[in-house]
C-alpha cells in the first residue's frame, strides 16, 4: 500500500517538473514562478492540513480508524505469510538431509587457535617484570661528548 502512495507522489512530482523545461502550449513561454510566493504557499498548506483535525475531529477519528484496520490486515496478511513460510521451510518430506564430513586437517604445532596450553617460552609464562624492576635493570650508557660542529671550507674561485 505504501509503495502505491510512494509511487503515486514519485511519479506526480516528475510530470509537474516536466513542464519547467519545455514551453507553452503554442510555443509561448510562461511566466517565472516566484519561490518566495511558492514558498508561502506550501506553509500555508501544511498548516491547513495539520490544522484539519481541529476543524473536522469526526473524519480525523474515522481516518485513524480506518489506518487501524489497515494496519490489522497487514500484520493478518505478515502472519499468515510467515505461518506458509514456516511450514513450507520445516518439511523435510521424512528424509533427513545429510551431514558432510569434513576432513580432520593435520595439526600444525605453529597454528594455534581456540582456547590453549601457552607454549614455553611465551609472555603467559615469562610475565615481564613491573615498571619499579625494570627501571633498576637498565644500564645507562655513556652520555655522548657535547661540542662544535666542524664546518667545511669555503670554496673560493
Amino acid at each position: 500500500m505504501f509503495f502505491l502512495v510512494r509511487t503515486a507522489f514519485w511519479l506526480t512530482l516528475v510530470l509537474m517538473l516536466i513542464p519547467l523545461f519545455g514551453s507553452g502550449p503554442d510555443g509561448e513561454s510562461r511566466d517565472p514562478i516566484d519561490p518566495v510566493a511558492a514558498y508561502f504557499a506550501a506553509q500555508a498548506a501544511v498548516s491547513d492540513v495539520t490544522g484539519f483535525c481541529d476543524r473536522n475531529p469526526a473524519a480525523c477519528e474515522t481516518g485513524g480508524e480506518a489506518l487501524a484496520a489497515l494496519g490489522a490486515q497487514a500484520r493478518d496478511g505478515a502472519r499468515i505469510v510467515y505461518q506458509f513460510l514456516d511450514q513450507k521451510v520445516g518439511e523435510t518430506d521424512g528424509q533427513a538431509l545429510p551431514k558432510p564430513e569434513l576432513p580432520l586437517a593435520e595439526t600444525d604445532p605453529f597454528l594455534v587457535t581456540g582456547s590453549t596450553q601457552a607454549a614455553p617460552g611465551t609472555l603467559a609464562l615469562d610475565p615481564l617484570p613491573m615498571p619499579g624492576q625494570a627501571y633498576d635493570q637498565i644500564v645507562s650508557q655513556p652520555e655522548t661528548p657535547v661540542g662544535p660542529v666542524p664546518r667545511s671550507k669555503p670554496r673560493s674561485g
